[in-house]
C-alpha cells in the first residue's frame, strides 16, 4: 500500500507521526485474506483469473461442450454394457502379456495436425503392390535423393513409463530402397531421433547433442521389418510426455504401417488395468487429474469405509478415464473425445486472460506479531486504515471491511494521495523529474513540490475526469511547458541546472525499452502484436546458464525466432538472477524491488551497444532498407528522409554534407572489400530486402547505423 501512494502524507503541507504497529497490522490484514496464487512454474495463466472470451469464441466453446456432453454420454452408455472384472481378484492371476497402443495404422491420432513437407499423407491399399502389414491401408512417401518426411504432433499426449519400446513396421521397396530413414518423436520439440542406414544422409538432429541416435543398419527390403526403439536410448525418461512422431527417409520409396508404443505388463499388478491397484498407489494423495470429487475421495476414504455410492463413482471414473481395460470397446470413442479436447485446448488458448484477485471464503486472521516475530501473535485486528488519514467507509458498516472497501477508500475524495502521487509518476515520466522529486516519499521527509498548485489542479482534474491517464497525457504533451525547446542559455543552465523550474523542455535519455523500440520502429521490423507471453530475444551467450537451477525451465536460454524476436520491449522475458543485458547497460531495474525512479547512467557499453549489438545492427539494416526504396534516389533526397524518419526534422546544410561525406567513404570502402557488405547486409535473422547492390545497401546500413546513434536520437529533447 505505502508502495502504491508513494509515502504517508496526505498532502505536501501535513507533518504527522509515522503509524502505529497496531495501523500497520490493520493494514495488513486487508491483503492476509488473499487467496494465495498458485505456484506453478512459468505458466502464464496461474489463478486466481478470468478468461475473457468474445461472443464468437464463446459460441464456439459452447458447440465443443455440447460436442464433449454427447460423447461422454456414448463413453457412458457403452460401460454399462462393460463386464469389468479385476485382474488381481482372478484365481489363477494371469501372466506377463505385451500390451500394445497404435498410434498410427487406418491413419494418425485423432486430434494430431498431420504434415508432410508440403505434401498430404499418401495411405494406399493393396493397388500399389504392396500389401499393408495391418488393416487395409499403409502410409507411402517417395522421395527422389533428398530428405523427406511425414510427420503429425498435437494427439493427446502419451507419458514414457518404464518398460515401454517404440514401434513401427516398414517395407522398403527393393528396387528404390532409400539412404537412411528415421523415426523422430516430439516432446516440446522434435530432438528425439532414432537412425537406421546411412548416419550422415538424413541431416537433422546432431550426434554429439544425443539428438540423434544409430540404431542400426536398413531394414531388409521387399518385406515388412517391424522396427523397435527404447526410449532411454533417444534421451527419454519416464515421465516425458510424447505428443507427436515424424518418419523420415533420405530418398527411396517406403511404406510405414501399425505404429505406437508397447510394453510388457502384468494385468493384475498393472495400475492401468487393475482398479485396487491404482486405487493403492493413490491412497492419501490429490489426484490431480481427477475431478476434486474423486480425488477428495481418493484422499481421505479407504475402499472399505467408502459407501456403495463412493465406491460406484470411483470406479466409474476409473474405467472412463484410467483403465485399459476396455479399449476395445471405447477406443473409438476416446479417440473421438480426444480430437474434440484438443479443438477445445486450441480455443481456449486464444480466449485473452486477465489477472484478478480473489478472497478466501474465510478470512485468515491477523494479529499483532509481538517485536515482530512470526510465532509470537498478539492482539487480534481487523483490517483498517491509520487514524491519521479519512476513516475508512465499508459497503456493509456491521461486517469485516474488504480490499474492495480499501480501494474505495483509496479513491475516495477525501483522499488525495492516490491521484497526487499517480500524477506525479506521470509528470515525472514526461519531464524527466516529478513536481515532487522524491516520488517514493511524499512525507515531511520528502522533499516539496516545486509548483504545489500545480500538482493540486493535476491531481483534482485526474480524479474530477474519471481517472482517464490516456487524457492526462495527452494534456501533459500538449502543454506549452512540454512543447518548449530544450536549448538553454549558459545562464538559465547555471540558475536552473536540474530544470526544476520548466524554463526549458525536457531533455534526457530514452529508458532501455523505449531505445530498443525506437530503434525497431524508425527500421519497421517493429511487430506491434498486443498480448501474450514473453519473447526471448537476442542475447549473448551464457548469461542464464551460470544463475540458472538443474530443474528449471529457464536453466538455458533458448532465443526465439521469427517475428518473435520484434516484439515491443515489454514483452521481453526477463528472469530477475539475469536480466537482459540491453536493459541493464541502459539501467533498466532488475526487478528484484520496487524502483519508482530510475538511474540515468552513461558508459563506454552503452556506445557499443547502440553501434554493435545484433537487435541495434539489424535495426540500422533495415532502416537503410527503407531509405534506399521509401527516400528517393538521390542521396540528399535519401538523407532528407532518414533524418525525417529518425529525428521528425530536415538536417542542415552542414549535417547534410557530413553525412554525404560518409556515405561516399563507405561506398569506397566496400567496394574494395570483397565479401564485407554481404555480411554487413545479413546481420539479423530478418531478411534484406531484395533486389539492392549489396556494396550499396552496406553503405547505407551504416549510414543509418550512425543516424540511429546520434545524439538526438537517442535522448528526449
Amino acid at each position: 500500500w505505502l508502495g502504491l501512494t508513494g509515502g504517508c502524507a496526505v498532502c505536501h503541507d501535513h507533518k504527522f507521526d509515522p503509524i502505529s504497529t497496531k495501523e500497520f497490522y490493520s493494514l495488513y490484514a486487508f491483503f492476509n485474506s488473499a487467496a494465495d496464487p498458485a505456484m506453478d512454474g512459468n505458466r502464464i495463466d496461474t489463478p486466481p483469473i478470468l478468461k475473457l472470451a468474445t461472443v464468437e469464441q464463446q459460441k464456439q466453446l459452447d458447440a465443443v461442450a455440447r460436442e464433449t456432453k454427447s460423447v461422454d454420454g456414448k463413453i457412458k452408455a457403452a460401460l454399462k454394457g462393460f463386464a469389468y472384472v479385476d485382474p488381481a481378484t482372478l484365481i489363477p492371476l494371469p501372466g506377463k502379456t505385451r500390451m500394445e497402443t497404435v498410434w498410427l495404422d487406418e491413419a494418425i491420432p485423432a486430434g494430431a495436425k498431420a504434415q508432410g513437407d508440403g505434401k498430404a499423407f499418401d495411405f494406399v491399399g493393396e493397388e500399389s503392390g504392396v500389401k499393408p502389414f495391418s488393416g487395409k491401408v499403409s502410409l507411402r512417401r517417395k522421395a527422389a535423393g533428398v530428405t523427406s518426411q511425414d510427420f503429425f504432433n498435437g494427439a493427446a499426449a502419451f507419458e514414457v513409463t518404464a518398460g515401454v519400446k517404440f514401434f513401427a513396421h516398414v517395407w522398403l521397396d527393393p528396387k528404390d530402397p532409400p539412404k537412411a530413414i528415421m523415426l523422430q518423436f516430439h516432446t516440446t520439440g522434435w530432438e528425439h531421433r532414432a537412425n537406421f542406414g546411412d548416419a550422415e544422409a538424413i541431416r537433422y538432429g546432431d550426434v554429439k547433442a544425443k539428438t540423434k541416435v544409430q540404431i542400426g543398419a536398413l531394414p531388409k527390403p521387399g518385406e515388412w521389418v517391424r522396427l523397435e526403439v527404447n526410449p532411454a536410448a533417444i534421451g527419454l525418461k519416464p515421465g516425458t510426455k510424447v505428443n507427436g512422431a515424424a518418419f523420415s527417409q533420405h530418398g527411396g520409396t517406403v511404406h510405414w504401417d501399425h505404429a505406437g508404443w508397447s510394453v510388457e505388463t502384468n494385468p493384475a499388478t498393472d495400475p492401468l488395468y487393475s482398479i485396487a491397484v491404482w486405487d493403492k498407489a493413490n491412497q492419501g494423495k490429490i489426484v490431480k487429474d481427477a475431478p476434486k470429487e474423486i480425488s477428495d475421495i481418493l484422499r481421505s476414504v479407504k475402499p472399505e469405509a467408502r459407501t456403495a455410492a463412493q465406491s460406484q463413482k470411483v470406479r466409474d471414473y476409473y474405467l472412463e478415464y484410467v483403465s485399459r481395460a476396455p479399449d476395445e470397446a471405447l477406443s473409438s470413442l476416446r479417440r473421438e473425445r480426444d480430437a474434440i479436447k484438443a479443438r477445445q485446448d486450441a480455443l481456449e488458448k486464444n480466449v485473452p486472460v486477465t489477472f484478478v484477485m480473489a478472497d478466501l471464503p474465510q478470512p485468515r486472521d491477523a494479529f499483532v506479531m509481538m517485536r515482530g516475530q512470526y510465532d509470537k501473535p498478539g492482539d487480534k485486528v481487523e483490517p483498517a486504515t491509520p487514524a491519521i488519514f479519512p476513516p475508512l467507509k465499508k459497503a456493509k458498516p456491521d461486517a469485516r471491511a474488504t480490499r474492495l472497501d480499501l480501494a474505495g477508500w483509496l479513491l475516495a475524495p477525501e483522499n488525495p494521495l492516490t491521484a497526487r502521487v499517480t500524477m506525479n509518476r506521470l509528470w515525472q515520466q514526461f519531464f524527466g523529474t516529478g513536481i515532487v522529486k522524491t516520488s517514493f516519499d511524499f512525507g515531511s521527509q520528502g522533499t516539496p513540490p516545486t509548483h504545489p498548485e500545480l500538482l493540486d489542479w493535476l491531481a483534482v482534474t485526474f480524479r474530477e475526469g474519471g481517472w482517464d491517464t490516456r487524457k492526462m497525457i495527452r494534456l501533459m504533451l500538449t502543454s506549452a511547458t512540454f512543447r518548449q525547446s530544450s536549448a538553454a542559455t549558459p545562464a538559465l543552465v547555471q540558475r536552473d541546472p536540474e530544470n526544476r523550474l520548466y524554463a526549458r523542455g525536457p531533455r534526457f535519455r530514452l529508458d532501455a525499452e523505449q531505445l530498443r523500440d525506437n530503434a525497431l520502429y524508425v527500421s519497421g521490423l517493429m511487430n506491434a502484436e498486443m498480448g501474450g507471453k514473453g519473447v526471448r530475444i537476442y542475447q549473448p551467450p551464457n548469461i542464464w546458464e551460470p544463475v540458472g537451477f538443474g530443474g528449471s525451465n529457464t536453466r538455458n536460454y533458448t532465443q526465439d525466432t521469427g517475428a518473435a524476436l520484434y516484439r515491443r520491449s515489454i514483452y521481453c522475458f526477463l528472469k530477475r538472477t539475469a536480466p537482459p543485458p540491453f536493459m541493464t547497460n541502459f539501467d533498466a531495474p532488475n526487478r528484484e524491488q520496487t524502483c519508482t525512479v530510475r538511474e540515468r547512467s552513461d558508459t563506454p557499453l552503452q556506445a557499443l551497444q547502440l553501434m554493435n549489438d545484433v537487435q541495434h545492427f539489424e535495426a540500422a539494416r533495415a532502416f537503410a532498407g527503407r531509405i534506399m526504396t521509401e527516400g528517393g534516389a538521390a542521396a540528399a533526397d535519401r538523407i532528407a528522409f532518414a533524418y525525417r524518419a529518425a529525428l521528425s526534422r530536415k538536417p542542415t546544410p552542414e549535417e547534410g554534407a557530413i553525412v554525404q561525406d560518409a556515405l561516399k567513404k563507405f561506398l569506397a570502402e566496400y567496394s574494395q572489400a570483397g565479401d564485407a557488405a554481404k555480411k554487413v547486409i545479413s546481420n539479423g535473422e530478418s531478411k534484406p530486402k531484395a533486389g539492392l547492390p549489396p556494396n550499396e545497401f552496406a553503405a547505407w546500413t551504416l549510414v543509418a547505423n550512425l543516424i540511429l546513434n546520434l545524439d538526438e536520437t537517442i535522448n528526449r529533447n
